[in-house]
């Protein structure tokens, strides 16, 4: 097969994932081919995130991208490809979710705001290009398929876009929730919610091996000890022990916000709601909550800048809510310990954030509203719309047990089974791997021709026997056994080598000393 690979930003660690998949693929036979952008544009979400010009952001990302790997037959996008004209409403749907994630977006009335739109103008002339040459390096190259980075953003959304028009098939890939292996979506961007939800439906219900059950249980006392250093991002860094602020009068109930702006347009986020704040209104009266048993806790993100822009917008939104409903609030830059608060209480509101994991390994009746990646996992009641709130059965509690064992089916399935090559490609820190020689490539070949994403590890246990042991530690909130353990470790597998070129080695320890998302 022709297979042509493509990450147009290079953010660490996807241009080494980019190329990893193209040795891979290379090894096994097939021909390979890489599209760049090398400062063909004049403007791109990094630009527009730092409020950098094209010779400091262009000279950086050319310097980190995949032409600093001993790679050949590369592209770059061409102004000079103009025969296939895309509509303007197109090129609006490419640049939507950028822009509202750059401008940190909470409600839906916000997606006309002036900023925004002048945001997706600036990048709709590069999003053209960016089709425009794919178009033709798709079809200069005969390629047969396509493997990009994230495909939810701009310039790599106008990538798939491309092979959506020429009938190609793509995979998105990303970095995996828990590091090891590859996040790798077929025909869809990175948010797909389809993948993840067939794994479900196909392992909810099978249990796990002991050793399966412990690293599970691994990640969730790493989680509550900070200790998940594998992560993308680590919130509440330093947090000082809380008890719950508030004297209440029935159920304890703690609201945990997330933004949403990076999910705005997606299909499989849609949810009946303008904003959290409206669900919040339903669910409350839904379940006759009484605001003095409430308590929101604002996420940490919201008091960072992330480039230039702040997330004043949620912090603002949030405040005034909490404030006319005469709700206890805790604000994003506070310390206060969000897993305390967790463990305190008997009801836990999101709306799509990861601390579900938290609070369904103390067994607590977890609330989702919207989407989610584990809505149908089995340890939440989910909503995404007022509906289904007043739905005969929407009151009826979950058992603690049976929440604390689909939840830690859930984070097994989130961390072996949904990513592929967790046995070869391992993190050794948020941006930093190793590689194993032996990854099956049919595994990406399969993916391509049939659109499926197959679990990494399908085994399972006979019964319920060997997790239990786990479930009970979750129980006990025994942490720091949990955290203990340590998986066996396979000396059969010889490490694979994957660097830049030699001369350009330098470039990942000069890179190292930036903060996550520099590049």
């Amino acid at each position: 097969m022709n297979i042509g690979f493509v990450n147009i930003y290079s953010f660490r660690p996807h241009v080494e994932h980019l190329y990893y998949l193209s040795a891979l693929m290379e090894k096994d036979g097939h021909e390979v081919f890489f599209l760049a952008c090398d400062a063909s544009v004049s403007s791109c979400y990094s630009k527009i995130l730092k409020q950098t010009g094209k010779l400091k952001e262009c000279s950086q990302c050319m310097l980190g991208g995949i032409r600093s790997y001993p790679v050949k037959n590369i592209t770059s996008l061409s102004k000079n490809h103009k025969n296939n004209p895309i509509s303007e409403d197109a090129l609006n749907k490419l640049s939507f979710s950028s822009a509202c994630t750059l401008t940190r977006i909470e409600k839906d009335s916000e997606c006309d705001d002036k900023d925004v739109i002048f945001i997706i103008d600036k990048l709709n002339k590069s999003n053209n290009v960016a089709y425009q040459s794919a178009l033709a390096w798709i079809d200069n190259n005969n390629l047969d398929a396509v493997i990009s980075f994230n495909g939810r953003m701009d310039m790599t959304r106008a990538i798939t876009s491309a092979c959506k028009k020429l009938n190609k098939p793509y995979i998105t890939h990303e970095r995996a929730w828990f590091g090891d292996g590859l996040l790798l979506t077929p025909n869809a961007n990175c948010l797909s919610l389809k993948p993840v939800g067939e794994l479900v439906g196909e392992f909810d219900n099978k249990a796990l091996t002991f050793e399966q059950a412990s690293f599970a249980g691994k990640l969730i006392g790493e989680r509550f000890l900070q200790q998940n250093t594998l992560e993308w991002r680590l919130y509440n860094k330093d947090a000082t022990s809380i008890k719950w602020p508030i004297k209440p009068t029935g159920k304890k109930v703690l609201i945990l916000p997330s933004s949403r702006n990076e999910f705005a347009g997606h299909e499989d986020w849609i949810s009946g709601w303008s904003d959290n704040t409206k669900a919040l209104d339903d669910f409350i009266e839904a379940f006759s909550i009484k605001p003095e048993d409430i308590v929101i806790r604002f996420h940490p993100n919201w008091s960072e800048t992330i480039g230039k822009v702040s997330g004043k917008k949620a912090i603002t939104l949030y405040t005034e809510w909490a404030e006319k409903r005469n709700i206890y609030f805790i604000s994003s830059d506070e310390k206060a310990n969000t897993y305390d608060l967790i463990q305190q209480s008997d009801i836990v509101v999101l709306n799509g954030g990861s601390s579900a994991i938290e609070a369904g390994a103390c067994g607590k009746q977890v609330i989702n509203l919207g989407h989610a990646t584990y809505e149908k996992s089995g340890f939440l009641r989910n909503f995404s719309n007022k509906n289904q709130l007043h739905q005969a059965d929407a009151l009826n509690n979950l058992d603690p047990e049976v929440i604390i064992r689909k939840t830690l089916r859930f984070v097994y399935l989130s961390a072996k089974r949904l990513p592929q090559f967790t046995g070869y490609v391992k993190a050794l820190e948020t941006t930093k791997y190793k590689y194993f020689d032996g990854a099956d490539p049919q595994r990406l070949i399969d993916m391509i021709v049939t659109g499926e994403v197959l679990a990494d590890d399908e085994t399972f246990a006979k019964d319920e026997s060997e997790e239990s042991a786990i479930v009970n530690s979750l129980k006990n909130k025994s942490w720091q056994s949990l955290a203990n353990y340590e998986s066996p470790i396979c000396t059969e597998k010889s490490i694979l080598q994957v660097q830049r070129r030699f001369g350009l080695r330098w470039i990942d320890g000069l890179r190292a000393k930036f903060s996550l998302g520099d590049r």
